[in-house]
């Protein structure tokens, strides 16, 4: 099994991957995460990453291509999550597997409408106590001071309701237009991430064969 899963900030990609990797063994490949393991070990891909980073540049597809191409090639059955974001990685991306010989199955895209999704995020509280994050509707924060987590809770600057539209419409504007891209291909498969998590687990191993339906 080699999917991508893709969809809007706050649709579960991270949550449903993670899922997917317990059901399935997949692996799961969060770009993010092999951008930051990089870095912290020092190597000279995280260097290269590091310096685009303080520049306060794009890290170039090139770099990203080479980061995530050897996870992809050692791994018989993955799950990659934070790549591609446009069409031209998309493009980069096909290009890595012609060389290493494999193909893409499904492209799982988690969609919810902005106003669940700026209400989702919007309405998380991180302790900086513990950096445990909580929701003050589906997970509310023990009272202040408690010996639980004694906070304080506060909103995180790119939780605000602006920095989430803002990269809602980056999403809209640059990665939704794959879409099309997957669909031309045949293997798009679109999932309501406004039900209850395991629905939409349920949901997503139906879509890449790993449930009947």
């Amino acid at each position: 099994m080699r999917i991508i899963i893709m969809g809007p900030q706050g649709a579960g990609k991270g949550t449903q991957a993670a899922k997917l990797e317990e059901e399935t063994g997949a692996t799961h490949i969060e770009t993010g995460d092999l951008v930051r393991e990089e870095i912290n070990q020092g190597t000279e891909l995280g260097e290269k990453i590091q310096e685009y980073n303080e520049r306060g540049e794009l890290v170039p597809d090139e770099i990203i291509i080479d980061m995530t191409k050897p996870y992809l090639d050692e791994n018989d059955s993955w799950i990659l999550d934070g790549f591609p974001r446009n069409k031209e990685q998309a493009q980069a991306l096909d290009e890595m597997l012609d060389e290493i010989g494999e193909d893409l199955d499904r492209v799982v895209v988690l969609e919810a409408p902005d106003d669940v999704l700026v209400e989702r995020l919007s309405g998380r509280r991180q302790s900086e106590a513990t950096g445990e994050v909580y929701h003050i509707e589906h997970d509310p924060p023990p009272e202040e001071g408690s010996e639980e987590d004694p906070g304080p809770f506060v909103q995180r600057e790119d939780d605000t309701e602006e920095a989430i539209r803002n990269r809602l419409e980056t999403y809209h504007e640059q990665t939704e237009p794959l879409k099309d891209y997957y669909e031309e291909k045949g293997i798009l498969v679109t999932i309501d991430a406004t039900q209850d998590i395991d629905e939409v687990t349920e949901n997503v191993l139906q879509a890449v064969g790993e449930k009947d339906s």
